[in-house]
């Protein structure tokens, strides 16, 4: 009664945050975006740690402490920011912030696309991401995620609602039928995305990240082997202008399981470096173990 009590009390405050933040005007998104954020940099102490702890360890030595405490409160900034975009996009669908994606971009996911088998487009919690989805579909291109069921239906039910309405459908992973819904996605053409940067209860394997063995999905891998997809790396970062840009690029997979989650994984881990404060640094990402040695 006490979970069921305190998930209808955070359903009710979403719907309220949704609906209050909706009415920011967009020349407000920065401001607003970045108070929250620094809100949440302050209250959320051991989220924090957790997110200095990673990033220091990830760049080990290069980076100095105040380095790390400037890159995570950035982190918190850009997290409180993507919370107003997306509050305005649920409001109006069509209101999408400021999105850039190259010609050669552009030109990567064009051809996956025609090779007629679908697109597994492996991704990052790296910016914006849900975001780079609805402008993907906004575009014309033909867009599924996978994603998990919130604890809470009626939760999942409204995202479900703001993400079709800005043209995006999902998979999710924990219903039957999950795994038949991503092939006929795949066998149809379209693209389906997946995040694989976190360490999850799905099936993985143990592959480099940042130097150390992290447990990595591999559905990426297994679904472009088993239908012959194409396999892109699309992520999507913040500029110092307050735009957004999109990075897509081929990548050619080999038919090893493993050595495919690794190409992909070392093709994001690139991406983060570039843009550290843009990723989700407060996931525990090497929570399962597998051995003490450090890969190089």
């Amino acid at each position: 009664m006490l979970r069921r009590m305190k998930n209808v009390a955070i359903y009710f405050c979403v719907r309220m945050l949704v609906a209050a933040i909706g009415h920011v005007p967009r020349s407000a998104v920065l401001p607003v975006g970045r108070f929250l954020g620094r809100l949440g940099h302050l209250l959320a102490v051991r989220q924090r740690r957790r997110a200095c702890a990673q990033l220091a360890q990830a760049f080990f030595p290069r980076l100095s402490k105040p380095r790390v405490d400037i890159l995570v409160r950035g982190m918190f900034e850009r997290l409180g920011v993507h919370a107003v975009e997306a509050c305005l996009m649920a409001r109006n669908p069509q209101a999408l912030p400021d999105v850039v994606m190259s010609e050669s971009s552009r030109r990567a996911l064009d051809e996956a696309m025609q090779m007629g088998r679908g697109v597994v487009f492996a991704t990052a919690h790296l910016g914006n991401f849900e975001l780079m989805a609805a402008w993907l579909a906004s575009s014309g291109y033909p867009i599924h995620t996978i994603a998990r069921k919130s604890y809470e239906p009626r939760i999942t039910k409204l995202l479900d609602e703001k993400r079709r309405a800005c043209g995006v459908s999902c998979v999710y992973r924990n219903e039957p039928g999950a795994a038949a819904a991503m092939l006929r996605v795949l066998r149809r053409g379209e693209v389906l995305g997946l995040l694989m940067d976190q360490d999850t209860r799905v099936p993985s394997v143990f592959v480099p990240f940042f130097g150390k063995s992290a447990s990595t999905p591999k559905g990426a891998a297994a679904l472009a082997r088993a239908t012959g997809a194409a396999a892109v790396v699309g992520t999507i970062h913040r500029t110092s202008r307050g735009n957004h840009v999109i990075d897509i690029a081929r990548q050619e997979l080999p038919a090893d399981e493993w050595r495919a989650t690794a190409l992909l994984t070392a093709a994001l881990e690139g991406r983060i470096r570039r843009h550290p404060a843009d990723w989700l640094w407060l996931h525990e990402r090497w929570k399962t173990l597998e051995s003490t040695e450090v890969l190089t």
